[in-house]
């Protein structure tokens, strides 16, 4: 399906003209359908396919958003499709066009003044609950169909979205999923960084009255802003950054906008170009500083939640996860905002100090959605370990490390029990373009058995020594001998 613009053509691709296929056949049965995507997936050009076809029906459209910045980018898509909404938005006239875009504030003050839409196309869809804005809209005209788009298909307590949770959908119809669309090259492949302490839980203090670290089913974040808000904890954060993603960008998820504030100021004064947002931010200067992070004035951009739904930036290169939470649907969202691929973006890194990765896994991992939601499981660690050479999060699975190569043993004392002995040696790049064999003249040498970086070194000083020897990354060998301390 294309829709020509000033000259523009937009071409779908084709999972996108799938999830459409899947809406229209959904619609047959359903007056209100869900469809899932994951963030990056392209939801935009999804609605602007949905209102032009509509439109194109002689339905009304109504298309509604709760941030100005989404509200702008889903009229610059409807215009792209060849169409010129209405904006229901402070200091906008109604003109009573066929296709508007609306801000739920807004349209929710105005309902007694708007004629009643055929079809309401919802962005970010787990809003939606009965009893808010977002409820007292679509329950005021129960005969519009209604299409929600969403990467996360529950509320961020976990509960569903269809009617027997309290919500409002009647089907689910989904996309692609995130580990399909990295296969692709549609989105960036995240590289996880967590501590390897850990295990589903934040190091957070206990929340007012001693309630403990987490307050109706969410982190106190007040609480947590004091942890990580110390000077030690800052600085670990602007070091991984130096470390991992220096130079390229990165969006850090923080726990209050004084948090966010002082974050900011700690990276400015290492030396980065650093700024911070919140909803005091005037809307222009906002504007100004997201975009600076597409043309170098911004490196770092700290944040206390503002820019989790519907940012596109697609050169951002990271997300710093200071944050903790107990959502999954928010880890989603905040780890996605890293996932849009770039020219010259290899992988999309998360500095995960807080453990969300360890509690809900890695952004790829296959996950099942349903309008029922999920019930949560406290104290329950995701399958995911982490490297002990870099530290990188990885399936639990996985025999080789995705960033630095190091090949996951079996315990010593397996190896052990099965009699196999070891000889150091050392992983080299294999390219397929040569491949010696043993000469007939000579006796078959039987291969070496290949073993951790760290074997031998039974002291601090050993692996000091090695890490200085083969080149290692600083930290390298505090790393192991914590490791193995802790695992001792």
């Amino acid at each position: 399906m294309d829709a020509v613009a000033s000259g523009v053509p937009v071409v779908l691709r084709d999972y996108q003209l799938q999830l459409l296929t899947g809406l229209r056949s959904a619609l047959r049965t359903h007056r209100r359908i869900c469809a899932v995507m994951p963030t990056g997936a392209g939801k935009g050009q999804v609605i602007g396919a949905i209102a032009q076809g509509a439109a194109a029906k002689g339905r009304r459209v109504l298309v509604l958003a709760h941030r100005w910045e989404l509200i702008e980018q889903l009229s610059g898509t409807l215009r792209a499709w060849g169409l010129e909404p209405d904006l229901i938005v402070p200091g906008h006239p109604f003109e009573g066009r066929q296709v508007a875009v609306g801000s739920v504030q807004t349209v929710a003050r105005r309902l007694d003044q708007l004629g009643a839409p055929d079809l309401i196309i919802q962005d970010e869809a787990h809003h939606l609950v009965a009893g808010n804005l977002w409820g007292q809209i679509i329950s005021a005209w129960p005969s519009a169909h209604l299409i929600g788009t969403t990467a996360t298909p529950e509320r961020l307590d976990g509960k569903g979205l269809g009617i027997e949770a309290g919500g409002f959908f009647e089907a689910l119809v989904l996309g692609p999923s995130a580990a399909e669309l990295v296969d692709q090259g549609w989105l960036a492949r995240p590289r996880v960084y967590s501590w390897p302490t850990a295990k589903g839980k934040a190091p957070v203090g206990p929340g007012p009255g001693g309630q403990g670290p987490e307050r109706q089913s969410e982190f106190d974040l007040q609480a947590a802003a004091r942890v990580f808000g110390d000077r030690a904890a800052i600085g670990d954060a602007i070091s991984h950054y130096r470390r991992r993603l220096h130079p390229a960008t990165a969006i850090v998820f923080c726990c209050t906008t004084q948090h966010a504030e002082q974050l900011a100021g700690a990276f400015r004064s290492a030396g980065f170009r650093a700024a911070a947002v919140s909803g005091t931010t005037p809307a222009a200067e906002r504007r100004r500083m997201i975009a600076g992070l597409g043309n170098g004035e911004v490196e770092v951009l700290t944040s206390c939640m503002l820019i989790s739904e519907g940012t596109d930036i697609p050169s951002v290169s990271g997300a710093i996860l200071l944050r903790p939470t107990a959502s999954l649907a928010l880890y989603l969202q905040m780890v996605g905002r890293a996932l849009r691929p770039a020219p010259g973006k290899s992988a999309a890194v998360i500095l995960d100090h807080v453990g969300n990765a360890h509690r809900h896994g890695l952004p790829t991992e296959e996950r099942t959605w349903t309008l029922a939601g999920r019930r949560r499981r406290q104290g329950v660690s995701i399958p995911i370990k982490d490297c002990p050479q870099c530290f990188c999060s990885c399936p639990s699975a996985a025999t080789l490390c995705p960033d630095c190569g190091h090949l996951f043993l079996t315990d010593e004392r397996e190896e052990q029990r099965r009699g196999l002995q070891q000889i150091d040696g050392e992983l080299a790049l294999f390219s397929g373009r040569a491949r010696h064999r043993p000469k007939p003249s000579q006796p078959h040498q039987p291969r070496p058995r290949l073993q951790s970086p760290s074997a031998g070194c039974r002291s601090l000083e050993e692996l000091l020594k090695r890490e200085q020897e083969r080149g290692y990354k600083p930290g390298w060998a505090k790393h192991v001998w914590t490791a193995r301390q802790r695992n001792a």
